[in-house]
């Protein structure tokens, strides 16, 4: 079954997706300026913070893993620095219908927004946020015009903007760049006016925050954490020695402010399967040869069984980590608990994980004993740093499976979460029944196996730097990806993302295009083609499309098609595919939403199960300051 969850506070910004942050970041705007300033505002009047930028696997440690999709960058990491957050701010802007790129000066990167005819300057950096307005306390000035005189707009400006430089206000400097003179001096000398770098900014979108809870499921979301947070050792070496080593070695936070720090969740998946068979098959994945008797799964007579739960979470699972600069030593993120029955020598029990969608498995566990045998698996080093998994068991002969439980531990920033305020609180809960999202994540930095991903690779040379990746040999090429759900579900729309690699302004001749079918055979329709025309001092273009099927469909295809003179390169490639799949609904009543907090010292808390058809409903604190503490969804056992 596959279910969308969804707490918001009605009036204020919904970060769950791209559409909905625009939409209501800009509520009320009515001018391309205005909703220019809103967008920006967002990012800068939050305390998102200067930290390391943040980066994902695979292929972390390179360029390709810096996150620019501005779901994941808010829900997850909640770290902007400027090279990362310029182009999550283009991306908002061209979300909203507006045109945006990125520019290089010495030592920073900054955002541009075209409308009205010109382009003008935004500096979402968690530092010196600001943005120029000319003399006429209107007009927003364009980087080449504030470079032309940026000592009058900086350092006393007639019209700041709000928030303008934030590190005025934390004593003074603290990075190197903190003082006005050094941004007036090393940003923004008259030399840069004309010939600071352009870039076509990297648009990357499609993540989601899609909470699919289960009967028998609960999220619970902390506002602070508990310590578990993911450091792959490649990401680490990076800044090992450096002096900001120190605040690397503490987690992602913002050192003025450690309070603004990361937070830590729990997903936690414990089905009565005795209690009901809904319990049961509201958790299965897929399955085969199996039965379920009295709350314990089993073999079919002669036959091997197999059932396979998905963890499926729109925040990074991670653990507590160990040495920093090792691998493999994380613990306690993801735990996976049952009661096996293996009653002789000819039965079998095993467990294995797929971190790919099943493309592959790895074994973890397999039963040497016999009898009932109750069982802890740690599986945080097999799937930390990653959205989900999924995990299969294996039964054959005398084998059963009874009661299981997983838990997994989780990292998000708690910024956009629906938090209390002293006073009353309103908020809006909604679901939706049968609606799932599946991710594919190809890792094309993966030499020995990254052919797995692909249905077909044709006329493409691999490299593994990760500049080159899939080129075609000469002339054309393309790669080929079968996407469909999980079993019974069928897809109604995808989100491609691809990240190319070419000479910067492109060559003739030379195109990316993106192509779908619901036919291996086609015909294929173009859902987008290149425009490497265009200005951009840089190897790199990357862009993201929306793909609306004419009519849900059990599996489809991606097809990548290169056209290469000299440089054309597929390096990174991100599907996120939005599924319908029948199911059984939840019971009126089933499901119990909790927020909890602190007032006076004193533990607080407040409950309702909402009608599952939406419901608006309100929460008062009183009037005292308080601190959230959680809030809980929890989807009920049926009894």
């Amino acid at each position: 079954m596959a279910r969308n969850f969804k707490v918001v506070n009605p009036s204020g910004v919904d970060a769950t997706d791209i559409r909905s942050l625009v939409e209501t970041a800009t509520r009320g705007c009515r001018s391309d300026q205005e909703r220019a300033i809103a967008l920006w505002a967002y990012i800068t009047r939050n305390p998102y913070y200067h930290w390391c930028e943040a980066r994902e696997d695979p292929e972390g440690a390179t360029e390709l893993g810096v996150v620019v999709d501005p779901i994941a960058a808010f829900n997850v990491h909640g770290t902007v620095i400027c090279y990362q957050v310029c182009d999550i701010l283009a991306n908002m802007a061209e979300a909203a219908g507006m045109r945006a790129r990125t520019r290089g000066v010495p030592g920073h990167k900054v955002t541009e927004i075209f409308y009205g005819g010109r382009w003008h300057l935004f500096d979402a950096q968690h530092d010196c946020q600001a943005y120029y307005v000319a003399d006429d306390g209107k007009r927003i000035l364009s980087l080449d015009e504030l470079c032309l005189d940026a000592a009058k707009y900086i350092r006393s400006p007639k019209h700041p903007s709000q928030p303008f430089y934030q590190f005025d206000h934390y004593g003074g400097k603290f990075w190197p760049w903190e003082s006005r003179e050094y941004v007036i001096k090393k940003f923004y000398p008259p030399k840069v006016s004309g010939t600071a770098e352009v870039f076509v900014p990297y648009v990357a979108r499609g993540h989601t925050i899609h909470l699919d809870l289960r009967r028998g499921e609960k999220l619970i979301r902390h506002f602070t954490n508990q310590g578990k947070w993911h450091c792959p050792p490649a990401f680490y070496q990076r800044w090992k020695g450096d002096r900001t080593q120190r605040w690397v070695d503490k987690g992602p936070h913002d050192p003025r402010n450690p309070q603004n720090a990361y937070a830590n969740g729990e997903l936690v998946y414990e089905p009565d399967w005795a209690a009901s068979e809904d319990n049961f098959h509201d958790g299965l994945y897929a399955g085969e040869n199996f039965v379920l008797e009295q709350g314990q799964v089993r073999p079919a007579t002669g036959k091997t069984g197999q059932v396979i739960f998905r963890v499926q979470t729109p925040y990074l699972i991670v653990g507590n980590p160990g040495e920093l600069a090792a691998a493999g030593d994380s613990r306690d993120g993801a735990i996976f608990e049952a009661e096996f029955t293996r009653q002789d020598a000819a039965a079998a029990n095993a467990v294995a994980v797929s971190t790919d969608n099943g493309i592959t498995w790895r074994e973890v566990w397999r039963n040497d004993q016999t009898g009932r045998r109750p069982v802890r698996l740690d599986l945080t080093n097999r799937v930390e740093g990653t959205y989900g998994y999924l995990l299969k068991v294996t039964l054959a002969g005398d084998a059963a499976l009874g009661k299981m439980r997983l838990r997994n531990c989780l990292f998000y920033s708690p910024v956009p979460l629906p938090a209390l305020q002293p006073g009353e609180n309103e908020f809006a809960f909604s679901m939706e029944e049968g609606k799932g999202v599946l991710a594919i994540r190809p890792d094309l930095g993966d030499a020995a196996g990254y052919q797995r991903y692909f249905r077909e690779l044709k006329d493409l040379k691999y490299h593994p730097k990760f500049t080159q990746h899939l080129s075609p040999v000469q002339g054309l090429g393309h790669a080929v990806v079968e996407v469909a759900g999980p079993p019974g579900s069928k897809i109604e729309s995808l989100t491609v993302h691809g990240s190319f690699g070419a000479r910067p302004s492109g060559t003739a001749g030379e195109s990316a295009e993106i192509l779908w079918a619901t036919n291996p055979k086609g015909p294929w329709t173009s859902a987008w083609k290149s425009e490497f025309t265009a200005r951009n001092d840089k190897w790199r273009w990357d862009h993201s499309v929306d793909i609306r099927l004419k009519a849900p469909a059990e599996k489809c295809y991606v097809k990548i098609l290169l056209r290469r003179r000299q440089w054309m390169s597929l390096n990174r490639l991100r599907i996120h595919a939005r599924y319908v799949s029948p199911g059984r609904p939840l019971r009126p009543g089933g499901v119990t939403v909790t927020h909890a907090w602190t007032e006076d010292g004193q533990p607080k808390s407040f409950s309702i199960k909402p009608d599952l058809t939406g419901q608006t409903y309100s929460v008062n604190t009183g009037g005292k300051p308080i601190k959230n503490r959680s809030i809980t969804i929890e989807v009920a056992n049926d009894r």
